[in-house]
C-alpha cells in the first residue's frame, strides 16, 4: 500500500492514512495505521510505502472505514516519490508539522491544533480542561480561524494596493486555500462558503442577508454528504452560527434597554464613543452579547452529547479569544520566517510561545473553578425542555397580548428550572434495571433499583491512556440522573474491574463498598481503598449467606465463602470473585464476575431455576459458565462484558456453543454496545443496546 499519514506518526500509536494506491476493488478512504516495535518513525506527511496486515474489528461503527480497524506495519516504511494533488497537500502539510515540532517543541501540538486541526498529539488532561472551561472551540478550526485568516489577508491585499472587489476575492480564495490544505473540516467549509457567498454579495453590490448565506452554506453541505447531519461538529457549528445571526440582534437590543435605565446611554448598539474606557466597555459588551448568543443555541446539543455544560464558557472565551486571535497570525509569521535562515523565526515562534503559555495557564485555571462545568443528565435535559416548551406554547395560547411575552418567557423559564430541580423526587421506572456498560475487555454493571436508587458492580479497567471509571462509567451514570451510589461492588481485584473504581468513589457519594476484603498486592485495589478511606466511605466484607433487601430488591451474596476467603494458598484472585444473586419479584439475576466452573457447581443449590438475566462469567472464557450453570439456571438470556478484538478471543465458541444450543439469547458489548435490560416483577424482560 501506498499513501500518507494525515499526522505525526509515533511508534506505537494508531494514526489516521490515506491510502493511494493499494486498496482493494477500488475501495477509498481513510484508515489507521499501527507502526510498532523498533521501527524508525517516518517524516510527516511523506508517501510511504507500507507492507500492511490488516486487523479489523469484529463490529465497526456504522459508517466509519477509519475505525473498521487497522493496518498492522510489517517491517520497515518505505519512502515513495511522486501521489496525487491531495496527497500533495498532504505532504505540504505534514512539513509544516515538522517545522512547527522543531520551533515550538512541547508547545507544537497546541499548535498543531490551532491552526492545522489536528489534536491528535495534544496532552489529555489539556483538552479535557478546553472542554471543562468551554473553550473547547478554539482548538477547532471554525469560523473563528478562518475569520481571522480573511481579516489577515484581505488587509494585507489592502495594504499593498488591492481595490476593495479585488481584495475581498482574494481574500475568499485564499481561505478556500487555507481549508482545503487543513482537510476541509466542517465549521472551516461552512465558514468558507459563508464568506464566499457573503464577498459574492459584496462584488456585486447586493444586500447581504447572513441568513440566507448560512441556510445556503447548510444546503450545500447537505447535498454534498448527507450523513453531515448526524455529525457532532457539524451539528455545533450551524447552532453556534445561528445564534449569532438570530440572536446578536436581540441580545443586544435587551442589553441597551437594561443600560438606558441605568446610565442613560445605549451600550451595545450605539454609534459615539466618549473616551477610552467606555470605548472598552462597549466592545465587552458586543463580545458578551456575541459570545451569548453563539453558546445559547448550543448547550442542548452539548448536555444532549457530552452530558455536561460549561457555565464559564462566556467568560473564558472573551479572555482567551483575543489572545488566540494575536497567536494565529504570529504562527504564520513564524513559519513564514522558517524560510529564510537565522534567528528571526526561532525569536517570533518564542514569542508565540509566551502567548499559548498565557492561553494554557488561562485554561487550567478557568477549568479548575468549582462548578466550572455541571453535568447534565438526559432525563433532566428531556423534562426541562418539555416543561419549557409547554408553558411556553400554553402562555402564549392563554394570555392576553400586551403581557403575554414578558409573562410568558418569565414563567416559562422559572418552571423549567422548578421542574429540573425537583426531578430528582420524580418516582422511578416500576421494574429493576440491569445496565452492562461498554468498557472494553473489563466489567462495569450498574443496577437501578425501583425507587431509582442506584448500585455499581466493578468499574472496569484502567491503563496509562485509558481510565474507563473517569472515561466511561461516570459519564454513563451521570448521563442517567446518578447523584449518589447506594454500594459499590468490586467482585475482585484484578485490574479489569477495580481499575475505573477511584474515578467513581471520587464522582459520586457512596455509602459503602463490598468486596470479598482480602489484602492483595494491587495498586489499583490499594488506591480504591485509600479513595474510599479518604471520603469515609463504610467498606464491607462480601461473604456467602450476606444479603441486603432495598426497594423490595433482594441481594444475596453466594461466593466467596469464609473457607475460601482464608485459604492461605489461594493465588489466583478470581477464585475469590463475588457471585451476586439479585432478586426482584419472579425475575432473578446472577452476576457472576470472573468465577470459574468449581465456583459455579459449588454455589448451584442457591440458584433458582429460570434466570431473568445471567451475566456470563470471566467474560466469556471457556472456564466458566459451564453447562452444569446454565441447565440449573436456565437463563432468558445472557449478557457479556467484552472489548472488541480482544486478544483473548473472548467470548470462547465453546461457551458461545453452550448458550445457543440451549437457545439462550446473547447479548455483547462489543457488539451492542452499552445494554440495559428491565427485569419486572413477574420475571418479564426487555433489552435495549445503545448500538
Amino acid at each position: 500500500m501506498e499513501g500518507r499519514s494525515l499526522s505525526r506518526i509515533e511508534v506505537g500509536r494508531t494514526v489516521p492514512f490515506r491510502p493511494e494506491t493499494g486498496l482493494p476493488d477500488g475501495c477509498r478512504g481513510v484508515v489507521r495505521i499501527l507502526v510498532t516495535g523498533s521501527m524508525e518513525a517516518p517524516p510527516a506527511g511523506a508517501r510511504l510505502g507500507l507492507d500492511v496486515r490488516w486487523e479489523a474489528r469484529g463490529h465497526p461503527p456504522e459508517g466509519r472505514a477509519e475505525w473498521a480497524g487497522r493496518l498492522r506495519v510489517q517491517g520497515e516504511p518505505e519512502r515513495v516519490e511522486g501521489g496525487d494533488l491531495p496527497g500533495r497537500l498532504l505532504g505540504f502539510r505534514g512539513r509544516l508539522q515538522e517545522t512547527m515540532a522543531g520551533l515550538w517543541g512541547d508547545r507544537a501540538p497546541m499548535v498543531e491544533a490551532l491552526v492545522l486541526a489536528r489534536r491528535e498529539h495534544l496532552d489529555p488532561e489539556l483538552r479535557e480542561a478546553f472542554a471543562l472551561s468551554g473553550t473547547a472551540h478554539l482548538l477547532a478550526i471554525s469560523g473563528f480561524h478562518v475569520g481571522v485568516v480573511a481579516g489577515l489577508l484581505l488587509g494585507t491585499l489592502r495594504l499593498v494596493g488591492f481595490r476593495r472587489r479585488p481584495a475581498t476575492l482574494g481574500a475568499a480564495l485564499g481561505c478556500w486555500c487555507y481549508v482545503l490544505g487543513i482537510g476541509a473540516p466542517h465549521a472551516a467549509v461552512r465558514a468558507a462558503l459563508i464568506l464566499t457567498l457573503l464577498a459574492a454579495a459584496r462584488i456585486r453590490g447586493r444586500p447581504v442577508v447572513p441568513v440566507g448565506a448560512l441556510a445556503s452554506a447548510l444546503l450545500l453541505l447537505l447535498v454534498a454528504d448527507p450523513r453531515n447531519l448526524r455529525s457532532i461538529g457539524f451539528q455545533l457549528s450551524f447552532a453556534g452560527t445561528a445564534g449569532l445571526v438570530l440572536l446578536r440582534r436581540p441580545l443586544g437590543d435587551l442589553l441597551d434597554r437594561g443600560w438606558r435605565w441605568w446610565r442613560g446611554r445605549p451600550l451595545v448598539r450605539g454609534r459615539k464613543t466618549r473616551g477610552p474606557g467606555e470605548g472598552i466597555l462597549r466592545g465587552g459588551a458586543d463580545g458578551l452579547v456575541a459570545g451569548t448568543a453563539a453558546t445559547l443555541p448550543t448547550l442542548p446539543l452539548l448536555a444532549w452529547h457530552f452530558d455536561r455544560v460549561s457555565v464559564v464558557g462566556i467568560p473564558a472565551t472573551l479572555a482567551v479569544a483575543p489572545v488566540v486571535a494575536a497567536a494565529i497570525p504570529g504562527v504564520g509569521a513564524a513559519l513564514a520566517l522558517s524560510l529564510i535562515p537565522g534567528p528571526l523565526a526561532p525569536f517570533l515562534a518564542g514569542g508565540v510561545g509566551l502567548l499559548l503559555a498565557a492561553v494554557e495557564a488561562a485554561v487550567r485555571w478557568c477549568a479548575d473553578l468549582p462548578g466550572a462545568s455541571i453535568w447534565v443528565s438526559r432525563r433532566v435535559l428531556h423534562w426541562g425542555m418539555g416543561v419549557a416548551w409547554g408553558v411556553t406554547l400554553g402562555f402564549r395560547w392563554l394570555l392576553p397580548g400586551r403581557v403575554r411575552g414578558a409573562v410568558r418567557r418569565g414563567a416559562g423559564a422559572a418552571l423549567a428550572i422548578a421542574a429540573i430541580l425537583l426531578l430528582p423526587v420524580v418516582p422511578g421506572p416500576a421494574a429493576l434495571e440491569v445496565h452492562m456498560i461498554d468498557v472494553g475487555q473489563g466489567d462495569a454493571m450498574a443496577l437501578r433499583l425501583p425507587s431509582d436508587r442506584w448500585l455499581v458492580v466493578d468499574a472496569g479497567p484502567r491503563s496509562d491512556y485509558f481510565d474507563a471509571g473517569e472515561r466511561r462509567v461516570v459519564p454513563y451514570l451521570r448521563r442517567h440522573g446518578v447523584r449518589r451510589i447506594e454500594a459499590l461492588v468490586l467482585s475482585h481485584p484484578h485490574l479489569d474491574h477495580v481499575g475505573g473504581a477511584p474515578a467513581v468513589l471520587g464522582a459520586f457519594p457512596v455509602r459503602g463498598v463490598l468486596d470479598p476484603s482480602r489484602p492483595v498486592p494491587s495498586v489499583a485495589w490499594s488506591e480504591t481503598l485509600e479513595e474510599a478511606r479518604t471520603r469515609g466511605v463504610s467498606w464491607w466484607r462480601a461473604e456467602s449467606g450476606l444479603g441486603m433487601r432495598l426497594d423490595g430488591v433482594e441481594l444475596t451474596v453466594l461466593h466467596p465463602d469464609p473457607d475460601t476467603a482464608a485459604d492461605p494458598e489461594l493465588s489466583d484472585w478470581n477464585d475469590l470473585s463475588i457471585v451476586l444473586l439479585v432478586r426482584y419479584g419472579r425475575g432473578t439475576v446472577l452476576l457472576t464476575g470472573d468465577a470459574y466452573h468449581w465456583v459455579e457447581e459449588r454455589t448451584l443449590d442457591q440458584v433458582p431455576e429460570g434466570l431473568a438475566v445471567l451475566k456470563v462469567g470471566h467474560h466469556g472464557s471457556r472456564t466458566s459458565t459451564g453447562a452444569a450453570l446454565l441447565d440449573r439456571g436456565r437463563p432468558g438470556l445472557a449478557m457479556v462484558p467484552v472489548g472488541d478484538g480482544n486478544r483473548y478471543g473472548h467470548p470462547h465458541p465453546e461457551v458461545t456453543r453452550r448458550l445457543e444450543r440451549r437457545g439462550v439469547p446473547i447479548y455483547r458489548t462489543d457488539r451492542d454496545g452499552d445494554i440495559r435490560v428491565r427485569v419486572h416483577r413477574d420475571g418479564s424482560v426487555e433489552v435495549r443496546g445503545s448500538r
